[in-house]
This record gives C-alpha cells, sequence and structure tokens, in this order.
C-alpha cells in the first residue's frame, strides 16, 4: 500500500513538472526574467532538481555521522560529532559534505533571480510593494540552497565559512524571520565551534523566545544556548537548556545527550539524577553494546545508596559473558571507585589492581585506572608502587587531560623517590629478619621461596596456553575469539629482585636509557659524558688499571668448585640466596642503618621542595628524627622544617626549630644565620639581593676589578651558603684567577666547583676547561683581561633546557622552512623593553593583515628579541626591506639581526650552543661553497681542514680565552664586524677570532617571488560576508561543532503573499 501511495504521488509530482515545464518553456522563461511565471519555475527546478539531490545526501550522511560515531566517554562526550572535528586528538567522526555544498551552489549560481521585477503603476505608495522591491532574491525557494550550504560547512567543520554563509542569509533573506532566525542560531554555533564564545553570546541574547514560533526552532534554541554554557563550563546554567534538548532529540542523538546529561549532574553533585540520566542513555534500543556498557559503568559510579554490595555483585556479573572481555578492565575500575566513594581503599587497590591485570589495550581508560592507583599508593606513602602507576599512566593521558602538568611533575619526581623508598623498605624488611631466630627466618624464606615457584609455575602455564592458542590460531582453529594480550613481567607484588626475568629486563632497560655507568655517585646527573673527576686524574686512574692487571690471576680448580657451591646465593630458589643479604655484623647492620637516615632524609627533601607536600614530608622527617635522633642529618633537618613551616605560615612550629638549631648548632652556618635578628627579612629578600650582588660582580668581572669579584664570592658563600646562585659567583671567582697567572687557585676552584655543583649548566664549560688543562692545553687570557669572549660565545641554555652536546651540532641550511629573525643585543647596552616595543609599533604600522610573533629572551649579557613567523627566506627577506625602507625605524646602536631557521635556532636552544658555532657553520658552508666554482670535489677541504694545516705550521697549542666585547660595545657603526651572506641571510656579527683563509665572494640567494600571507583570522569577528555565488573556500584544518537534530528545511516563503501579486 506504502509503495503504492508513493508512486501515485511521483506520478503526480512528475505530471506536474512536466506539464509546468512545458508551459513555461514556451514562454521562455530564465533566471533573468523576474516575472510570476519565471519565479514559480525556478522554485520548482530548484526544489525537485538541484535542491533535492544534494538535501538527501545531506540527510543520509548526517545521519551516517550521528550512528556510528564512537564517543569516548572517559570525557564529557560531545553534543553532537561534528564538534570532535575541534579537536585533532579525538577521535573524527565520518562524513563529507561537500557534494551538499556543490549543490547549493549549483543552485545559487543557476537559479539565482536578482533582478529587480518591472514596477507596476499604482504600487508606488503600497508599503509591502516597497518591501518587495527591496528584496536582494526573487527565487522563493533559494533561500533552502543557501541554509544547506551553510549547514554542510558547518558538519564539514569549517566553521569561518559556515558563519560567513549564515552572516549572509541574516542580512539578505530579512523578509523570512524564522530562516534568519534558524541563519542566526547556527552562526552562533559557528562561532562557538572556533572558540568565540563572546560573538556567539552576543547573538544568542538578542534572540527572544518570541523569535521561536515553531518546535524545530525551540529545539535549535536550547541546543545551541547548552552547547554555549558547556563549552564555558557554566554547567548549571547549561541544564534547562540540555533537558529540553533531550526532550527534543531523537535516535543517537537523543542516546548522546542523555550520556552528557548524566555527566552534567554528576558534575553538579546531583548524584540519583545522573544515575536516571545513564539508565535513560543505556536503555535506548538504538544505542550500541559500546553505549549501553559504559553508561552501565557510569551508573555505578554515581551509585548513592548506602549498601553498595547489589551494585558490586551486579558489576561482577557482567565479567562472567564473554562480550565484555575486553571491557574486564572497566568493569574492575568501577567496582574499585565504588569502594573508593565509601573509603575502602583496602578493596578499592584491589579492584584497580585486577583492572590493571586484566586490561587488554592501552588507552586513556588503562591510564585513568593507572593514576587512581598511583594516587592511592601515593596517598600511602607508598612511592614504589606508585611510581610504575605514574609512569604508565602519563604517556596515555591526552595533552587536555586536567592537570596534566601536576600529574607529570609527580611521575617525574617518583622517579627518584621511588629509589629512596625501596632502599628504606628493603634494609627496613632486611634488619627485621636479621633479628629473628634463624628458625624463624628460615621459615619465612621457605614462605618466599614456596610462593615464586607457585607463582613462576601458574606463569608457565598461562604462557603455554596462550602458546598453544596462538598455534592453534595460526592454523586456523581458533578455540577462542581472544584478542592479543599483552604481557606485563613480573605484574604481581613479588619483590623485583626476586625474578631473573624481571631483573634482566629491567637491566636492558635501564642501559637503555642511561647507557653503561659506573656505581658512583651522582650517575643519574645529567651529561654525565662531560662531567667525571676520573677525567683529571689520569695518572691515578693509569696507576689502577696496572694494579689491576697484577692483582688479576688465573682460576684455580678449587676456584670453580666454589663457585659451584656460590651458586645457590645468587638463585633465588634457594635459602642461600636471601641469608646472604641479611646484615649480621654490627658493621652490616649499621650500613643499613644508614642507608634508612639517608633515605628518610631525601625523601623528606624532595617531597617539599619539589612537590611542595609537606604534610609527607613532614611524615618522613618526624619519623628519621624519632627512629635516629642523633642522625647525621639533624641540622639539615631542623632547618627544612623551619622553612617549611615558615612558608605555611606557622610561626609557632617554626620558632621551634630555629630554638633547636641555635641551642644544639649554634655554630653552625644556619646557627650563625640565625642569629641575625633580621634573618627573616634577608630570607624574604635573598633573591632580590643575590640578583643585584650578582650584576654588580658580573660588572666587576668585565671592568676587570678582580677583586671586588673575589670579593663578592665570599661574602654570598657566607652569607648565603646554600643560594642557587652561588655556583655562578663560583665561575666567575674561578675566571678572576686568569689574568691573575694563577693556574693552581683557577684549578682548584673549578675542581670545587664540579664537586659541590656537579649539575648545574656551568658544568659542561668548567668540565671541558679541565679536561683540557689534563692534556697539556694553557689558558690564554687575552691581552691582559679577565675570560670576555664576545657575547656570542655565550651559550644559549640553561640548567632546565639544554641538553650540552659534544662534537659539532648538525645545522642545516634550508631557505624553504620557517624561519626567524633575531635581535641580539648586549643587555647592558640596550633597553630591551624599549627594542620589543619599537619592533611592536613597526610591526602593527607595516604589516597591517600578518601577524608576526615577539618573544623575549637573556641568556647573560646577550639579550634577545625574537620575531617568527616567516613561512620560508623570501618572507623575512620582505620583512627585512620593509623595515630597512621605513622612515619611523631605526635599530638602535649595538642591536645586530640574525636570520635563523625555526629547526637551527632550536638546536641552539636545547644542546645549549652559541651563535659562534652557528657563524662558525656558515663559514664552513661558504668556503665549501667558493672552493665548488674552481675545484673538483675530491679536492675541496673544509674550513677546520684548512685552519689545522695552519695551525701545523706554527700556530700555538692554547686554550684561548677570547677578549673583551669592544666590538659589540662599539655599536652598529663599528669597522671591525664582518658580514656572512649565506642562504639563511645577512648576518652582522663581530669579526672572528681564528685566522679565516681568503674567501671568494659567497653567491647570494635568488630572489624568490614574496607569498603575500594569508589574512589572520581576526578575534573579533566584524562582518563575515563572503561570495553570494562562491560557497566560502573549505579548511580541513577547521574543526567542527555540534548541532541538534536537524532542523528541516523549510518551505518558508513558498506561501509568500507577494508571490503572485507582484
Amino acid at each position: 500500500m506504502l509503495m503504492k501511495y508513493r508512486l501515485r504521488i511521483s506520478g503526480a509530482v512528475l505530471f506536474a513538472a512536466v506539464a509546468l515545464a512545458a508551459a513555461l518553456l514556451l514562454s521562455g522563461c530564465s533566471a533573468k526574467k523576474n516575472t510570476a511565471a519565471n519565479r514559480r519555475y525556478q522554485e520548482f527546478i530548484t526544489r525537485y532538481n538541484i535542491y533535492y539531490n544534494g538535501d538527501t545526501h545531506f540527510r543520509e550522511t548526517l545521519a551516517d555521522m550521528e550512528s556510528k560515531y564512537e564517543d569516548d566517554y572517559s570525557r564529557n562526550v560531545y553534543m553532537h560529532p561534528v564538534e570532535a572535528r575541534n579537536d585533532k586528538s579525538a577521535p573524527q567522526p565520518s562524513g563529507d559534505f561537500t557534494r551538499s555544498i556543490e549543490k547549493a551552489q549549483k543552485a545559487i549560481q543557476l537559479r539565482s533571480i536578482k533582478k529587480k521585477p518591472a514596477r507596476k503603476s499604482g504600487k508606488r505608495n503600497d508599503p509591502k510593494y516597497k518591501e518587495w522591491m527591496k528584496r536582494d532574491e526573487y527565487n522563493p525557494f533559494l533561500h533552502n540552497a543557501w541554509m544547506m550550504m551553510g549547514r554542510s560547512q558547518y558538519y564539514n567543520g569549517d566553521f569561518l565559512g559556515a558563519a560567513s554563509t549564515f552572516f549572509y542569509i541574516s542580512r539578505h533573506f530579512t523578509w523570512l524571520p524564522k530562516t534568519v532566525v534558524e541563519a542566526k542560531l547556527f552562526q552562533a554555533l559557528s562561532y562557538i565551534g572556533m572558540g568565540w564564545q563572546f560573538e556567539a553570546e552576543v547573538i544568542l541574547t538578542r534572540i527572544s523566545h518570541d523569535d521561536l514560533p515553531t518546535n524545530g526552532l525551540r529545539r535549535l534554541y536550547n541546543f545551541t544556548y547548552a552547547d554555549y554554557y558547556i563549552h564555558a563550563s557554566k554547567y548549571e546554567e547549561a541544564l534547562p537548556f540540555l533537558v529540553e534538548a533531550v526532550k527534543g532529540a531523537k535516535g543517537a542523538q537523543k542516546t548522546r545527550l542523555n550520556f552528557l546529561l548524566g555527566q552534567v549532574y554528576e558534575r553538579l553533585g546531583q548524584k540519583d539524577l545522573a544515575y536516571k540520566a545513564f539508565a535513560s542513555a543505556g536503555s535506548s534500543a538504538s544505542a550500541p553494546y559500546r553505549t549501553k556498557f559504559n553508561a552501565r559503568i557510569k551508573q555505578s559510579e554515581v551509585f548513592s545508596g548506602s549498601d553498595i554490595e547489589p551494585e558490586v555483585k551486579a558489576l561482577r556479573r557482567m565479567t562472567r559473558y564473554d562480550r565484555n572481555k575486553d571491557y574486564l578492565d572497566q568493569v574492575y575500575y568501577a567496582i574499585g571507585n565504588l569502594y573508593l566513594s565509601r573509603g575502602d581503599t583496602l578493596h578499592a587497590i584491589e579492584n584497580y589492581e585486577l583492572a590493571n591485570e586484566k586490561s587488554t589495550r592501552n588507552g586513556i581508560d588503562k591510564a585513568l585506572n593507572q593514576l587512581k592507583l598511583g594516587e592511592l599508593y601515593f596517598l600511602q606513602g607508598n612511592y614504589e608502587k606508585a611510581q610504575p602507576s605514574y609512569s604508565e599512566a602519563v604517556p596515555q593521558l591526552p595533552e587536555s587531560y586536567p592537570g596534566l602538568a601536576d600529574i607529570k611533575l609527580r611521575s617525574d619526581v617518583l622517579d627518584e623517590l621511588s629509589v629512596y623508598s625501596q632502599n628504606v623498605n628493603l634494609q627496613d624488611s632486611l634488619l627485621r629478619l636479621a633479628a629473628m631466630s634463624p628458625e624463624q627466618q628460615m621459615e619465612v624464606i621457605e614462605k618466599i621461596i614456596r610462593e615464586l615457584k607457585e607463582k613462576e609455575k601458574k606463569e608457565a602455564e598461562d604462557a603455554a596456553r596462550e602458546e598453544y592458542l596462538a598455534n592453534q590460531a595460526a592454523k586456523g582453529n581458533n578455540l577462542q575469539d581472544n584478542k592479543t594480550q599483552t604481557f606485563v613481567i613480573n605484574s604481581d607484588n613479588s619483590w623485583y629482585f626476586y625474578n631473573t626475568a624481571t631483573r634482566n629486563a629491567g637491566k636492558t632497560e635501564f642501559q637503555k636509557r642511561w647507557g653503561s655507568r659506573k656505581l658512583e655517585d651522582n650517575w643519574r646527573r645529567r651529561n654525565k659524558s662531560s662531567f667525571n673527576t676520573d677525567d683529571f686524574n689520569a695518572a691515578d686512574g693509569a696507576e689502577a688499571a696496572d694494579e689491576s692487571a697484577e692483582g688479576a690471576e688465573e682460576e684455580t680448580p678449587e676456584d670453580e668448585e666454589k663457585d659451584e657451591k656460590d651458586d645457590h646465593s645468587s638463585d633465588p630458589h634457594y635459602p642461600e640466596y636471601y641469608l646472604a643479604q641479611i646484615p649480621k655484623t654490627d658493621e652490616e647492620k649499621n650500613t643499613a642503618h644508614d642507608v634508612i637516615q639517608e633515605g628518610l632524609y631525601n625523601m623528606g627533601v624532595i617531597l617539599k621542595d619539589k612537590l611542595e607536600d609537606f604534610g609527607a614530608s613532614k611524615a618522613e622527617f618526624d619519623r628519621l628524627l624519632r627512629d635516629y635522633p642523633d642522625n647525621v642529618y639533624r641540622l639539615d633537618t631542623y632547618y627544612n622544617l623551619y622553612l617549611m613551616y615558615m612558608r605555611q605560615g606557622r610561626t609557632a612550629e617554626a620558632e621551634r626549630y630555629r630554638q633547636l638549631i641555635l641551642s644544639d648548632f649554634a655554630d653552625s652556618k644556619y646557627g650563625v644565620a640565625m642569629r641575625n635578628p633580621d634573618y627573616l627579612d634577608d630570607l624574604r629578600n635573598m633573591d632580590k639581593y643575590q640578583q643585584e650582588l650578582y650584576e654588580k660582580t658580573y660588572e666587576a668581572y668585565l671592568d676587570n676589578r678582580n677583586y671586588d669579584v673575589h670579593k663578592a664570592y665570599e661574602t654570598i658563600n657566607e652569607k648565603y651558603p646554600l643560594s642557587k646562585t652561588l655556583p655562578k659567583f663560583m665561575f666567575l671567582h674561578a675566571l678572576a684567577y686568569v689574568t691573575e697567572r694563577d693556574k693552581e687557585k683557577f684549578n682548584t676552584t673549578l675542581r670545587e666547583l664540579l664537586d659541590r655543583y656537579p649539575d648545574t649548566d656551568i658544568t659542561p664549560v668548567a668540565s671541558a676547561w679541565l679536561k683540557g688543562m689534563a692534556q697539556g692545553r694553557e689558558l690564554q687570557a687575552g691581552i691582559g683581561t679577565n675570560l670576555r669572549g664576545m657575547i656570542w660565545d655565550i651559550s644559549l641554555g640553561n640548567d632546565s633546557t639544554s641538553v650540552a652536546a659534544d662534537g659539532k651540532a648538525q645545522f642545516e641550511l634550508n631557505e624553504e622552512v620557517p624561519q626567524r629573525l633575531v635581535f641580539t643585543f648586549p643587555t647592558d647596552k640596550v633597553s630591551s623593553n624599549e627594542l620589543l616595543f619599537a619592533i611592536a609599533r613597526h610591526n602593527f604600522r607595516s604589516f597591517v593583515v600578518k601577524d608576526y610573533d615577539l618573544e623575549q629572551m637573556n641568556f647573560g649579557r646577550l639579550g634577545m628579541v625574537i620575531v617568527s613567523g616567516f613561512a620560508n627566506q623570501a618572507e623575512l627577506n620582505h620583512y627585512r626591506s620593509v623595515m630597512a625602507a621605513a622612515d619611523d625605524f631605526r635599530l638602535p646602536a649595538g642591536v645586530r639581526p640574525v636570520a635563523i631557521s625555526d629547526a637551527n635556532f632550536k638546536i641552539l636552544l636545547e644542546q645549549g650552543r652559541s651563535f659562534e658555532e652557528y657563524f662558525r657553520y656558515l663559514d664552513e658552508q661558504n668556503y665549501i661553497d667558493a672552493q665548488a666554482d674552481i675545484l673538483a670535489p675530491d679536492e675541496i677541504e673544509t674550513l677546520e681542514e684548512a685552519e689545522e694545516a695552519e695551525a701545523a705550521e706554527g700556530l700555538p697549542d692554547t686554550y684561548a680565552v677570547p677578549d673583551s666585547d669592544a666590538a659589540i660595545d662599539a655599536g652598529a657603526d663599528a669597522e671591525a664586524e664582518a658580514v656572512v651572506d649565506g642562504p639563511e641571510a645577512d648576518i652582522t656579527r663581530p669579526a672572528p677570532q681564528v685566522p679565516q683563509l681568503p674567501l671568494a665572494a659567497p653567491q647570494q640567494p635568488q630572489e624568490k617571488p614574496i607569498p603575500q600571507p594569508a589574512p589572520k583570522i581576526p578575534t573579533t569577528p566584524k562582518s563575515p560576508v563572503k561570495s553570494p555565488v562562491t560557497a566560502p573556500a573549505k579548511s580541513p584544518e577547521q574543526p567542527a561543532k555540534p548541532e541538534p537534530a536537524p532542523f528541516l528545511p523549510g518551505s518558508e516563503g513558498e506561501d509568500d503573499p507577494l508571490l503572485e501579486d507582484f
């Protein structure tokens, strides 16, 4: 019956179409004519030809997008899948609406009627007639084509293009109020998609309830307002609109919005309503099983009943079904959350561990479980177990995860903290065993061995079973539809060193990360290869090697027999393995206690300084003072407790430890400092005072006032012995001995610097000098001055960002990669802020469309203002030519522009390189290029080879210290400058210190057409109007924004009362 009905309708429409087409063709209709008959004809052709095909494609694509999108239930689900286009880290929706856009464009191009109709006498004073004559479009159906184009752009993620289209509709179809309101609501959604919350709010506040005469418009209005508030994290304001949006949604969208409603209720603490919303989402007939499962899990998380056992049992039943085998980790995670919500951390941890064990894949679900587990262990002070949990969780968390920076910090600190924690726990266990009788010891050891063997047996059985299933699957006989399992070595709670496989894997991982390292202090220190005191004592090392060689003897049969007997002491399956670790003598026990004291103290310091977890830090310090009242860290512990309480504003507790320091350690550096009645004020002003003193000391160093340099170091060492800037003072103190020709004091000071501060940005430099001097090099101070070095010699790195690299930096010249222009200057000659303001003002006046980024950096005396955002060398050259031609802009004297690619500048920063190294590289390239025109490839020599040849002819083997900064301080017109022209750009720099061979004129790069930069999207859109004929260009990178159930394209305009009258 339905088929017959459709055939009848189609036949009637076809008959009407043929009849109308024939009549209109006879009358010669075209889009250029504006008559009542032509308007009807163009409307008919637009609706049933071009528009129909585009609209059908639009509806099918949209339904497919909504039903097939897999939401991320670990965070707020999107109100519509199209919103995921705004987040490239989220699963992207399917669907391409380009065909619908093309159909809309075709309809607009071919069927638009712009021509004004012929004027009729007697209508001039008719207000309706006047409005009719002011229209921009006379095809009564064409607004639907415009709306289809706007919607298609929106769902494609082209929010800017969609906003422009909807803006055009709202301005050019004013006689269709419902269409205008719909266009404005979609324009607001487009703004929300781009993050333009203010612009969206302006539109929404100007739409009243009287402007919403239809249910479709009201649904769209509620959806848009809910979306606006959710993006602004105003969940309470979003709630009433979201509730109404759920009522108006259907199918997959209704399920999605119900789930989001539950999440909003959960955020607002309304757990009962959240439970019901999740139940509605899970009970939908159209919901896929994945959605039903996650809705059930979320119900458990918001369960507010007093008795959780029914909920726990219901969840445990879910583990029995084969269809849930890939979701077992989420089930146990939900059970753990239930127990944790009731304060039962023991059962919570038990289920989180099960979730970790049952997890079959990495991802956000596993990360959340590991994070929760690690947090519980951390709060319990079990840092050994917290560390692997955080370490596994962090790489799987998205960059947008709330508080990710703090989580990463805790994970990094736990890497260090867990080492001390493990030492303390191990020595505690061994000391407890030492206090037992031999019988009790054997009882404990046999239990450990028994559990170890049982565990290994189970692991072997599991491995054999998995191997069997894998073989069967390979033969095509898949016994179970199992996913590939991921096994974690030593996933149980046994001690790490009891498992040989685990130890071997750990050793391999350690060597991959740290390399082969000596067992010594500071083994974890960064730049280990650049500093080792053994490198400065070559003779001692040779003697030790000789003694070692002399002591080596050939192994005898008796030794081999003894080794066989000792095998048990290295095998955890035998008691001898454990008995050998138990401290027996007083000396061994004292050593164990020393390890515990060291661990407790360092744990307290790490928790206090790196995590500012004062409660946990106090617990470690209190245990140290309680268990070891006379420990060697007592003074430092008192001082740390004093500082900790002062930072918390607990002056009474702080005063207690100050008095303990004054009474028990009156002559210590802390005691002396705390006798000063102004100590607290000095402490507060310490950073400012030290910075001012360092600047004065550096000035004294530059002015060759060595006495003032030494005096400043003595002052800071006496007044602030724990200052973080003390290594810098000590370094200047050492350098001042160079011009005093006191090699012994120079060496001694640098050695002391490396011993006291083995991990600072100064370490690589000091270490390199000591190594060079140990190899027979001599320090050359220049012409009676201290170590100055041009400012180009300054390393562009610091303790937290640079990774000092040995060898030559691997720069690369490429004109087509992003570039930046670095304005360098001596900070004592040029004001950084004034230069920044001058460049910013020049950019604002000279570049209306393009917006370049500005950044400031300082490295000692070397200051920089960096202009970035150049797409290539040609664009940078254009910028420099505009700057050179500007009448109102001149660089201050002493400022040197350096053009460099983003990649090469990154090398300077990350490897702690200097501009001098970069200039050296450019010299090398110029030297090679100059030879390439006249020499065969095999005859070309590098600049370094040429200089080595000259050095062999008589240049002294010295460890040169560069001369003063006179070339820089002379200003922009100094004659001592050399201009290096290379593929990167013009680089003005001081003349190099090393002898240079004659160079041929370097080739200038060919000028390329300067591409006009694309217009930047303004932060506040003015009038985003685009061509009414061609749709705004599609931007695949533009994200997309959500929308409610599609508002049916209207027939508004068909019943236009003026259609026939005029």
